[in-house]
């Protein structure tokens, strides 16, 4: 899993990933999960004892010297193969083709000239230790090794320092150039490298692994509260770096500030994927996904510091989540969560008080649950759907409760990635569902059942006066469960919602009055969908063999009071469902059909994604579009959706094949051709990219449009669950 950081005038994305709009204009951040910040780890005998502090980086590590410092970059290709491998996207002859090994380039940049006196001087420690008992030599171990955020290098020449530092996810090293200090004296001497030069006022760095950069030195001086920028460039001669300033004030501190653009966070040291991201009302960021084993970056009194393993023929994984600052600089608490068994989670979302609530999936007979037996209901076996909070500390379950029949709940159509299959059509749906809060802190989740039995003691336990409280039909019924605040008691209400086909509950939103509308997709005809009139409502019938739904539930569970059909004669499922703030609901989804638009001014025909906004009671369209590239196919996997204050609409995704060898296993038409505007961060893409869309009010125009992700390579994705936008358009994403 990831976290990242940019900014731009109108647009600042943040990553895990995030998406900020400010006075409704778009303004987008990105962010990636699990640290944000490189830690530095002190060298007490467990590396060689010319390193004193290292740091892994993204696909390497860098490690501090006395005068310098060491680069190790791997091969991303081979990197990406073998994660693949380790993914299980390889299978058969393909992972016996599979190439083991991993070439690596590892080069040294010395200060020329420098004090050998300097101080080594680390700071921000974190409270965590590190130990490394490795091997049967004991002058090799390394115990009680301490972890900081930064180092500086102190007097490497005359009034000069250098700092390392990781700044919104990017490792950098600002030179400080205090007054008397002279920054001609200033010399980085490179070795071990194919080629160093100059291009485009970065430094580039040639290696057998490729090709990686120093951003231009942006250089400034402090006059009262203002930088002063100065103007400053690259020199290289000789592979030795230097730099030429003009116009700076001698009698004032001057920093030089390139960017190691090629290194990024670190991350658990066992693999991790992500799943799923959301905020709280301080902009803290809270990221999930899979853990597979012991390795995740818990912090001191967490609830759960260690792996509790996993079993049978799935992943075997627990969920660990991961809290962040606003800035991303602090990781506040990180934690397990699981049992003997397997979990996955699907969404998050944090009460006022900051406690976290997590919805998800859980086979472990022994996940934490709180009330003792009061906090399994229903028989049980396979998955069963949790509902769980977390208390503001990360260190306390508030209340949890696990909920299934005996067979799959909690799980769309298939528990692993299997390929296309009925309302399974994107790489990770079989891990959605959503759960949200009203404004007294109830608990509601949409999900999905497979516990159907014509045996109740083996059926789905649903509540008495439910609007439907027997199964539907097909393999799957969508199911819809209310919770108190604290998770303390058996679900206020629990329902099954479907009719003869297949059904899932994706998505949820409290409309007005404060009914529950739920959205998602479903197989079952118009006479057997579900209980509650779609007479009068925009889509009556089912249009394809699978059709987009809402349907619209008193706030007690007892009665549908509307339900629609959205759809065409292809396959269309609704992702997203949001209102606004005059109680219209809008719907974004997928569709391989022809989508109509209605009352926009803006679309792009022949496009696979829609928007539509309705009347709160389904009866009429305001408007609808689609968005996207002309394609067969859905460009993206929707992750996340939003309208704001002002009723732009905002939509997250992303598109590609995960599955290299086997790209019609989730056939996808990517993300080439997607619409970009002028003001994009990043306006290309290799088609297996995230893409960033906002829709002006009434769909008039694109408001916004940019990529985001590497170039080649493995595909950027997401493995499972969904996202959030923040009601000022910040987005934070799993990836």
């Amino acid at each position: 899993m990831i976290f990242s950081y940019f900014k731009e005038k109108k647009l600042t994305l943040k990553r895990f990933i995030f998406f900020t709009l400010t006075v409704c204009l778009p303004a987008l951040l990105l962010r990636a999960q699990d640290f944000s910040n490189i830690e530095f780890i002190e060298n007490k005998g467990q590396w060689d004892k010319r390193v004193k502090y290292k740091g892994d980086v993204n696909a390497g590590a860098i490690f501090i010297r006395q005068g310098g410092f060491t680069i190790l970059q791997h091969n991303p290709q081979d990197l990406q193969t073998i994660q693949r491998m380790l993914h299980q996207h390889e299978a058969g002859e393909a992972a016996k083709a599979t190439p083991r090994m991993l070439r690596s380039h590892a080069w040294n940049v010395d200060f020329i000239g420098a004090n050998p006196a300097m101080e080594i001087i680390p700071d921000k420690a974190l409270a965590t230790q590190n130990n490394y008992f490795i091997g049967n030599d004991p002058s090799k171990w390394g115990e009680g090794c301490r972890v900081f955020q930064a180092i500086t290098l102190k007097n490497v020449y005359p009034n000069i320092d250098v700092r390392y530092y990781t700044n919104n996810g990017v490792l950098k090293y600002d030179i400080l150039v205090k007054p008397g200090g002279n920054p001609n004296r200033i010399a980085l001497k490179y070795e071990g490298i194919d080629k160093l030069q100059v291009k485009n006022r970065e430094l580039v760095i040639s290696t057998s692994v490729g090709e990686r950069k120093e951003s231009s030195p942006y250089t400034y001086q402090l006059a009262g509260k203002d930088k002063q920028d100065i103007v400053c460039k690259y020199i290289v001669r000789d592979n030795i770096v230097s730099f030429d300033v003009r116009g700076f004030d001698p009698s004032a501190t001057l920093v030089i500030d390139p960017s190691l653009e090629f290194c990024s966070f670190s991350g658990s040291t066992v693999d991790n994927w992500g799943y799923t991201a959301t905020y709280d009302g301080q902009g803290n960021m809270y990221g999930g996904g899979i853990v597979f084993g012991n390795g995740f970056p818990v912090s001191t009194g967490a609830f759960q510091t260690s792996y509790q393993g996993g079993a049978g023929s799935d992943e075997a994984v627990d969920v660990g989540i991961i809290k962040l600052s606003p800035n991303g600089s602090s990781r506040i608490y990180a934690t397990y969560l699981g049992g003997s068994g397997n979990e996955h989670p699907h969404s998050l979302i944090v009460d006022p008080a900051g406690n976290l609530v997590i919805a998800g999936r859980t086979n472990s007979p022994n996940f934490p649950v709180t009330g003792g037996n009061l906090g399994v209901i229903g028989p049980g076996g396979g998955y069963d759907i949790f509902v769980t909070k977390l208390n503001a500390a990360g260190s306390a379950l508030v209340g949890s409760k696990r909920i299934g029949g005996s067979a799959d709940d909690g799980v769309n159509i298939n528990t692993g990635r299997a390929g296309v299959n009925s309302l399974q059509r994107n790489y990770g749906d079989e891990g959605r569902s959503e759960v949200i809060l009203d404004g007294a802190g109830n608990i509601y989740v949409a999900s999905s059942t497979q516990s159907g039995s014509s045996n109740a003691a083996q059926r789905f336990p649903v509540t008495p006066g439910a609007f439907q409280t027997t199964f539907g039909g097909g393999t799957q019924d969508a199911v819809l469960l209310k919770f108190d605040a604290n998770v303390s008691n058996p679900p206020l209400f629990a329902s099954f919602l479907g009719g003869s086909g297949n059904d899932a509950g994706y998505v949820l939103a409290i409309g007005p009055g404060n009914n529950i509308y739920i959205a998602g997709g479903t197989e079952s005809s118009n006479a057997s969908f579900l209980p509650g009139s779609q007479a009068g409502t925009v889509g009556t019938n089912l249009s394809g063999a699978i059709d987009g739904y809402i349907a619209e539930i008193s706030n007690n569970g007892s009665t549908v009071i509307k339900s629609t059909y959205i759809g065409t004669s292809g396959i269309d499922q609704i992702y997203g469902i949001q209102f606004d703030r005059k109680g219209f609901p809008y719907v974004m989804g997928q569709t391989t059909g022809d989508f109509p638009v209605r009352n926009a001014t803006y679309s792009n025909p022949g496009a696979k994604q829609f928007i539509a906004k309705l009347q709160p009671d389904l009866s009429s369209y305001i408007y609808s579009t689609v968005f996207g590239a002309p394609a067969s196919l859905p460009n993206i996997s929707p992750t996340a959706f939003l309208v704001d204050r002002c009723e732009n609409v905002y939509v997250s995704g992303w598109g590609g094949p995960v599955i290299p060898n086997q790209p019609n296993f989730y056939p996808n038409g990517g993300t080439s051709g997607m619409p970009i505007t002028a003001d994009a961060l990043d306006p290309t893409t290799d088609g297996s990219d995230f893409y960033f869309f906002v829709l002006k009010r009434d769909a008039t125009s694109q408001l916004y449009g940019r990529y985001f992700g590497q170039t080649g390579g493995f595909a950027d994705h997401v493995d499972g669950g969904t996202s959030r936008f923040d009601q000022n358009g910040v987005i934070y994403q799993g990836v």
